[in-house]
């Protein structure tokens, strides 16, 4: 009888020590089927960092290129639009019938036009070189503001800053990030009618790494399908616009490490400026 409980306790024994080894077994392919995928998910992750560094590198090369070229071409446009300039000035000076007053002054209005346009041109093209330094946000867009409001755009209409923190800093250069909001905010005045306000927000603080400026204005909504394309060249809501300033825009806010969006619905039309800020010790 104890023999034959011994040799029970023997293959209950070796059955334990057989299932434990099992179970390590499993355990091991388990673990090395997650170092696998964790390997292989790494592989992938390498893979398409790769490929968007490539990617961004031939567009930034083939952007350099359309940059080269675009210049070249409004330089030799520029040459003989000039000359073209002096000989309509000089007739206008020799005519004095009204209809060659008139026709004059229609050639030299759309001779402004295409030297603005070509203009705004050199500007997208041409790469975004920055001079950065610190700048207090809400010292720049107070002082930028009270100059806007003598713009031809402003007459009649009003804007107004509020923020929440004035000791929010970003490192940007100065006269882009103008370009920036003199822009922006023309875009609103021209969207409103007389005696409407256009409001410019500062949402952010000291404390965290992100400041966004809102500018809104109550203009009538964009269709959807043209909102999507509003900052892509020559896309414009205006009769007259060129369809690069908000290409300008976008182009000068993501070399600062900034995002630009611009969102419309009944309550108005806002667009969003996000840059990083200067941390605050």
């Amino acid at each position: 009888m104890n023999f034959q409980n011994t040799q029970l306790s023997g293959q209950r024994s070796r059955v334990l020590k057989s299932s434990q080894l099992g179970d390590q077994d499993i355990d091991r392919d388990q673990i090395q089927q997650q170092l696998d995928r964790g390997l292989q998910q790494e592989i992938t992750d390498c893979n398409r960092e790769r490929e968007a560094m490539q990617a961004g590198l031939a567009n930034r090369e083939r952007l350099a290129e359309i940059g080269e070229f675009t210049t070249s071409i409004v330089h030799e446009i520029r040459n003989p639009l000039t000359t073209i300039d002096m000989g309509l000035n000089h007739a206008k000076k020799k005519l004095s019938s009204a209809t060659d007053q008139q026709r004059l002054a229609l050639a030299l209005s759309e001779s402004r036009r295409l030297k603005h346009l070509l203009n705004e041109i050199l500007l997208y093209a041409k790469p975004q070189v920055l001079e950065l330094s610190k700048l207090n946000l809400s010292e720049f867009l107070t002082e930028l503001l009270i100059d806007l409001r003598e713009m031809p755009e402003a007459a009649e209409r009003s804007v107004e800053l509020t923020h929440l923190s004035s000791e929010i800093c970003v490192l940007a250069d100065t006269n882009k990030l103008k370009q920036v909001f003199i822009n922006l905010v023309r875009n609103a005045f021209e969207a409103i009618p007389p005696a409407e306000k256009v409001s410019c927000e500062i949402v952010g603080s000291s404390h965290l790494e992100q400041v966004c400026i809102n500018i809104h204005n109550n203009g009538d909504p964009i269709p959807p399908e043209i909102l999507s394309q509003l900052t892509m060249p020559f896309c414009s809501t205006k009769p007259s616009g060129t369809g690069l300033g908000l290409a300008i825009v976008k182009r000068i806010v993501t070399a600062h490490g900034g995002e630009l969006t611009i969102d419309s619905s009944t309550a108005g039309i806002t667009v969003s400026v996000q840059l990083p800020t200067i941390p605050q010790h």
